[in-house]
Parts: structure tokens; sequence; C-alpha cells
């Protein structure tokens, strides 16, 4: 009994140890990366564990395990209390008297923390999956999504969100294992009608077929917005990862010559708003970031494609990218090699007064995009008086918010921030 309090308290300590760290570059990164991103999302599980090891240490005298359960419990509430931690951001971006500007009948259905262990008892909201929403002109493929729609009874805010799952550019799919299902669900019982796209990947698509998808995506939500019931004056972007950087460079180049696609018949591609879950808003020092990440050895790599293969990640004609790859591969070419095309693909360089109001949510510990994008991003909309609300979250890492997301406290901090910033644009 001794020897497994001591493993569990050891085993909770060091995971909630890894939830406070910020990891380094160079080749641990990829082993640590994973136990720490669960780390995060599962702290309140942690401090429970540490608690109750704690208990029991002291029933039996263990002290070794004592301290064990004492570090988890405590580095586990550090951690939930420094990513929920309040900001004045909102402020900063929207005027002090921001809350009120947020309709009352909205208001009343807004969560009122920043966390709660308790899950909110919510309707099921009807969905339509597989919805062809386009055609992938590339492919001649349908452009699929699957419809959230407001349960029955719900008011419709008008506001209708277009969601990019993240992806490298390469990965994954919409619906990915379930993992948005709970963010969809309470975003729709707030009245929001969302529609998760499958854009195209790489590598049967780069970048410019991608944002066409995106583009196809606003044209058919606001020439469907009478059967949607939503305003098509309300189409807000929203992404995570790659699907992020699609989302704000969408937003960023409404009407665009070269990145709206002529099968949409010129209809217009501005929307009313953009949410980023730490995508990269430039490419080039986010491809020079992607390559601090080791890559993985020779003998390892077709392992490892194997089992993204199984696990779903990649489709059956994909294949294995390293990190230092993903973006050249995506747009065409290493910088050196294409200039313009990442100038054109980095959502910094189309700032301009005519950005829609955007938010800007990412980890203190992203191993990924640089924080340093952001700040930069939110300074250049600042210049062109566009309202900017980046929310940095201590100590949350990439993909946050796809772990456990009914019990991550960055999760629900997170989702606290959108609704009201969903709130401000209705």
């Amino acid at each position: 009994m001794k020897r497994v309090l001591r493993l569990i308290t050891m085993a909770a300590a060091w995971l909630a140890l890894l939830a406070n760290v910020s990891l380094p570059d160079g080749r641990l990164l990829p082993f640590l990366a994973i136990p720490k991103g669960f780390a995060g999302p599962l702290s309140p599980f942690l401090a429970l564990i540490g608690l109750k090891g704690t208990l029991l240490a002291l029933w039996r005298r263990d002290w070794l395990s004592l301290a064990a359960g004492l570090s988890a419990l405590l580095l586990a509430r550090r951690h939930i209390q420094n990513v929920t931690a309040p900001h004045e951001e909102f402020t900063f971006a929207f005027g002090p008297d921001w809350q009120k500007r947020i309709p009352p009948h909205l208001q009343w259905r807004l969560r009122a923390k920043r966390y709660d262990l308790r899950p909110l008892p919510t309707p099921t909201p009807p969905t339509s999956p597989d919805t062809i929403i386009g055609c992938h002109q590339e492919t001649g493929e349908p452009l699929l999504a699957d419809i959230w729609q407001p349960p029955s009874g719900t008011p419709h805010t008008g506001i209708g969100i277009i969601y990019l799952h993240g992806s490298g550019w390469h990965y994954m799919d919409k619906d990915f294992q379930g993992t948005t299902r709970p963010l969809f669900h309470y975003l729709a019982c707030q009245g929001h009608v969302i529609a998760d796209v499958a854009y195209t990947l790489a590598p049967k698509a780069t970048i410019i077929p991608m944002i066409a998808d995106v583009k196809r995506a606003i044209a058919w939500m606001k020439t469907n917005a009478a059967d949607l019931g939503l305003n098509p004056d309300r189409v807000v972007l929203m992404g995570g990862s790659a699907g992020a950087h699609l989302a704000l460079l969408a937003a960023y180049t409404p009407n665009h010559a070269i990145l709206d696609p002529a099968d949409i018949g010129g209809a217009d591609t501005a929307v009313h708003g953009v949410i980023s879950y730490y995508g990269i808003t430039d490419m080039v020092s986010g491809h020079e970031r992607l390559c601090h990440i080791s890559p993985t050895p020779a003998l390892l790599a077709p392992r490892v494609e194997w089992l993204l293969q199984r696990g779903g990640w990649i489709a059956g004609d994909g294949c294995y990218v390293q990190a230092p790859q993903m973006i050249p591969f995506a747009l065409g070419g290493l910088p050196d090699e294409d200039p313009d095309m990442y100038q054109l693909a980095s959502p910094l360089t189309q700032v301009g007064p005519h950005c829609p109001p955007t938010l800007l949510i990412n980890g203190a510990h992203d191993v990924g995009p640089d924080i340093g994008q952001h700040r930069q991003l939110q300074a250049a909309l600042y210049r062109h008086h566009v309202p900017c609300a980046h929310v940095e979250l201590a100590d949350a890492d990439h993909a946050f918010d796809l772990i456990a997301p009914r019990w991550s406290p960055a999760a629900q901090a997170a989702l606290y921030d959108v609704e009201r910033f969903l709130g401000l644009l209705v």
C-alpha cells in the first residue's frame, strides 16, 4: 500500500509541476509536451489526488507521500489560479463600460465565473452533420460543414460562427474526436449558429485554396442567413492553431483580389469579428519558431505516421510532416524562396482600419506560436484603432482547450472571454 501511495502522489506531483513550467526546446520537448498538455486540463483532479494522498499519508505517517501529496495539491492549485486569473484586456479594447454594451437578454446566460467545476446543464442543440456548403474547386469534392443550431426555445442572437479546426495545415478534420463539441454545444445554447468547416488540407492544397474554402463558407453563411436565423452582417470567424491563422487571414482580407475565389460570384466576404486560439500571425517568424522543434528521428518517423493514421489524425492520402516543414509545405517553399507568399499569408501584414474586432487567446507556455507575435498583432491593430483583446493564459500550452474541455481551467477561462466577446458583437 505504501508503494502504491508513493507512486500515485509522486506521479501527481510531477504532473502538477509540469503544468506550471515552460518546456525547453530540444529533443525532450516532444516527450514532455504530451504529459504537460494533459497536466494542465486535469489539474483539478491532480489537486484532488494530492489532497487525498496527503490525508492518507498523515494517517499512515508516510512522510515522503505527505510531501508528494502536498506538492501535487499546492502546484495544481497554483496552476488553476494562474490560468483563471482576471485581466483588463476588454477594458483596454472596448472601454471601461464594455460590460454594459452586452445586451441584457444575453447577460444572464453568461458564465458567472472564469472557472467552475460543475458542468452547466444545457439542452442538446440540433446539428446537421456533413452539410454541403460549397465545392473544393481544386479537387472537385464537396465542401462540408457540421451546422449547430440553438435549441428549441433559445432566442437566436443573430451571430453566425465559422469555426476552423487546428491542423498544422496538414492534419485532422472537423469535429475531430469530438474535442470541439463541448464548445459548440455551449455557444449554440447561447443562441449562436456554428458552422464547423472541413477546409482542404495540404498536400491537396496550399494556403490560397484553404483560404478560398473559408471565403466560400462566409459566402454560404451570408446567402443562407435567413434560413439559419442569423444576421448576414454578424458573421464571425473562429479557429484554433492553423485554423486560427486561416481565420485571421480571411478576416483581414475581405473581398481580396487574390484570396477570394471566383466561384463565389463577388459575394461580400467581410466579417464582423474574429477569434484566434493560438494562431500564427507572421509566417516567417512562425517558421523560425517551428524550426526549434527537433525533428522526429528517421527510424521513428514511419511509426509516428502509422500511429497518426490509426488515430485519425492523417487522412488516407496524407502524410506525416515534421514541424519545420509544415509552413514551407503549405506555402510552397521556404521564406527566401517565396517571400511574397509569406507576406501575403501573414495576417500581421494585412492589418488596416478595415479589420474587424479581434480576440486573441494563447497560452504563455505555448510551444508553437511565439506569444510575441500576438502582442505585435495587437499593437498593429491598435495603431489602426481596431479593438483587440489579447488574453494570455499563464502556464497554458498549445491546444489547451481540446483536452478535457469540460474540466480544464484554461479552457473554461477562455470560454468566459469568448462568450463576452461575442456578446459585444451582437
